[in-house]
């Protein structure tokens, strides 16, 4: 008598191997499948759907090997049943009637592997099973390093957030007492007055350059860390608005150096952050005044076509330094400089934080460029009704 348990004789033979329950009501099918099979796996048995799935809540199976007519339940049914509780577990098929409907719903709801006739060809079965357990145990590969992924991404994440909330917190922290000894070289500059020279006056000077250079370098940073903790509030924004905004803002620089910012009106209305748009253009501007050795900067403003549907590219222009070939993807990383900071002064933030405005918009963001032809930065943002893409 075949029992309903298990099929391998051995159980020190049976560890480490892929396990196979067969479902029959036929004793001898049972032990035929598990005569064929025990050489390679461990075969279980089960007369019954009901004991096949109580089986399958405490045995560790790979592959269910089902037959289509048993007493209690359409065998259908039952690898339906089984992928409902237990997906992992590989699902096959066998019956000596051929039954189009019984097929088409194992196939629809129980995704069956594959699918038998009775009386089953030797070498055939043993395919289908070695095919089945190969599966189950790529599908089980997956599972893990999937689940391993996971487990390191969650880590990354509360580690990044860590980091993000201590930058945040120590640049906030440096402040005050970076405000402390800007005021004190400047009293001393002061109560000096006509005393300071020499050294003292150069010691001074180089306090100051260094605390504004650091000032800036924490501006900057700060403005990175709101970027990362606040999410943006999109609405409608006209961009011919927030090009007014920049221009405002930089009227200063721009008179300081003669130059031009030529806005090409009317600029198109888009879906995005009117705060972060501004500080995005702003930044691009106030590069292409930077990176100019021209004796009138000009920085040109231009709405072009875009090839995606409900897409708007905007072009900003100017006619500086340019930028070389192989440093046009470097330039958008966080502090990364081409420059000597007493050629152009500043920390190398500003296109990194551009970049990181238009992905939080699901734009978009290239430069066309060379050395000594002056910069186009294409900017792609999402018209005013659509929404951002995550």
């Amino acid at each position: 008598m075949v029992s309903t348990h298990t099929h391998a004789t051995d159980a020190a033979t049976a560890a480490g191997r892929a396990t196979v329950l067969v479902v029959d009501d036929e004793p001898h099918t049972l032990s035929a499948v598990a005569h064929l099979l025990r050489r390679r796996y461990r075969v279980l048995g089960a007369p019954l759907a009901e004991r096949a799935l109580e089986l399958l809540a405490v045995e560790n199976v790979h592959v269910v090997l089902c037959d289509q007519r048993l007493p209690d339940m359409p065998g259908d049914r039952l690898v339906a049943e089984v992928r409902r509780r237990y997906p992992d577990t590989v699902r096959l098929m066998m019956t000596a009637y051929w039954d189009h409907a019984a097929l088409a719903y194992a196939v629809n709801h129980g995704q069956i592997f594959g699918y038998l006739r009775k009386p089953w060809n030797d070498e055939e079965l043993e395919q289908a099973v070695e095919s089945a357990v190969a599966f189950a145990n790529l599908s089980l590969e997956n599972r893990r390093i999937n689940d391993a992924l996971r487990a390191s991404n969650e880590r990354l994440s509360r580690v990044n957030a860590e980091l993000r909330h201590f930058t945040h917190a120590v640049a906030h922290d440096l402040k005050e007492p970076l405000r402390t000894i800007l005021a004190y070289s400047q009293f001393l500059e002061e109560d000096l007055g006509p005393q300071v020279s020499g050294d003292t006056s150069h010691y001074l000077e180089g306090i100051g350059r260094c605390a504004g250079h650091l000032r800036r370098l924490i501006d900057d940073l700060l403005q990175v860390s709101e970027l990362e903790h606040v999410p943006p509030a999109f609405s409608g924004v006209a961009l011919d608005e927030v090009l007014r905004h920049v221009a405002g803002l930089l009227e200063g620089r721009i008179n300081e150096r003669g130059a031009r910012l030529e806005v090409a009106a009317p600029l198109p209305v888009v879906h995005g952050d009117f705060g972060r748009l501004v500080l995005l253009f702003q930044n691009l501007v106030a590069n292409g005044l930077k990176f100019n050795q021209s004796e009138v900067p000009v920085v040109s403003i231009t709405a072009e076509g875009s090839a995606a549907p409900e897409r708007a590219v905007v072009r900003v222009r100017d006619n500086g330094i340019g930028i070389a070939p192989e440093h046009q993807e470097k330039i958008f990383h966080l502090f990364q400089r081409l420059h000597n900071k007493s050629e152009y002064p500043g920390t190398g933030a500003g296109l990194a934080i551009v970049r990181k405005i238009v992905d939080s918009h699901g734009g978009g963001i290239r430069v066309e460029s060379g050395d000594g032809k002056g910069a186009s930065f294409l900017v792609e943002l999402p018209l005013g009704g659509g929404a951002p893409v995550a």
